[in-house]
């Protein structure tokens, strides 16, 4: 993301927070938890090599659609995860 888009990002929260009487953080925090959870979901799955792959898994997220989780996901995980 390029400085300019950064700012009408800011910008947008910022509207957002005096709207909702909301510190800039608040919403921020409000935005990124539903990330949050499903990278802490996908994480904390700790499946065989078959279920990982007979897994198919849908977050939805309100206004911005659908992830799809497959096996190849995990096997991604499997590959990066370990690497914090």
């Amino acid at each position: 993301m390029n400085k300019s888009d950064e700012q009408k990002v800011n910008d947008l929260i910022h509207r957002i927070g005096l709207k909702n009487n909301l510190r800039d953080s608040e919403v921020k925090e409000i935005i990124e938890s539903q990330f949050r959870f499903t990278y802490e979901t996908i994480r904390s799955l700790d499946l065989t090599e078959k279920q990982i792959e007979e897994i198919k898994t849908n977050f939805i997220y309100k206004y911005l659609g659908k992830l799809y989780i497959d096996n190849k996901t995990f096997k991604i995980k499997e590959e990066y995860g370990n690497k914090e």
